[in-house]
This record gives structure tokens, C-alpha cells and sequence, in this order.
């Protein structure tokens, strides 16, 4: 009787890999949605401005809110192909609903939030308030 053997370590470095790769992402269920699309945020003098890899999202199926200083990312990404009777070799693709939060660590004007999409990457720009006093000086 034949039998596939494959050497002991290569199902432990297969396993290995995954647990590293689900460790650089947030944590998936609860409110979070099906998947975590990847974001960069930077911050300027100006404003912060987030990025996100939406790659297959459409504008339709995309949501985003700002309530205080809290940025919430809504969407679907729907399956790249469904063909029936087909055979999947491989699925890395992820699809479904997500949602994604962050938090501003500085004051932002959201009466002035801008949001385009453009080659499945979502940049949303959220100016900074800019406190500036002005202190008259009276003569005595």
C-alpha cells in the first residue's frame, strides 16, 4: 500500500507560517468582519491620512464614517471568480464584509475629510485642527 510522506518538518514549517502570518493581522470575528484589509496611516504636518489596500472593493460597496476621532472603514469584497463544478487549488484571496477603526491620537476638522479610490487603494485625508491664539498686546 502506498502512502504520500512528506518529511516531518515541512508540516510543522506550514504551520509555522501560518500562526506568523494571522499574527500581523488584527484579530478577525466579533465586529471586525471577515477580513482586515492592510492600511498605512501617515501623519503630516496637515493631516493624517490613511491608506488602504482595497484591491476588488468597489466604491458601492464601501463605506466610511468619522464620529469624533474615530475613523471607521465598511465594505464588502466579493469572490474573485465562482465557477461551478470547479476545482480550487488555492484560495488566498480573501472576500466578504470588513470593517476596520482607528482612533486619532490628534485633533481632526471632520467637516473637511476627503476620500478617493483609485487602483483598489483607498486614501482617506483628515485635516488636523490648528490651534492658533493670537495674544494682543495692550499698551499700559
Amino acid at each position: 500500500m502506498a502512502r504520500d510522506y512528506s518529511p516531518p518538518g515541512d508540516a510543522l514549517r506550514a504551520h509555522m507560517r501560518s500562526l506568523l502570518n494571522n499574527l500581523e493581522r488584527p484579530e478577525m470575528g466579533g465586529d471586525s468582519g471577515a477580513w482586515a484589509p492592510a492600511v498605512d496611516i501617515v501623519e503630516t504636518t496637515e493631516a493624517v491620512i490613511i491608506i488602504a489596500d482595497l484591491a476588488g472593493v468597489s466604491r458601492q460597496d464601501l463605506k466610511i464614517m468619522v464620529d469624533d476621532q474615530v475613523v471607521r472603514l465598511y465594505g464588502r469584497r466579493e469572490p474573485t471568480l465562482r465557477v461551478a463544478g470547479a476545482r480550487y487549488h488555492r484560495m488566498e484571496i480573501e472576500t466578504g464584509e470588513f470593517v476596520r477603526s482607528f482612533r486619532m491620537t490628534v485633533p481632526i476638522v471632520s467637516t473637511r475629510v476627503e476620500a478617493s479610490l483609485s487602483d483598489g487603494l483607498l486614501r482617506i485625508v483628515l485635516p488636523k485642527l490648528t490651534r492658533t491664539a493670537s495674544v494682543e498686546v495692550q499698551a499700559v
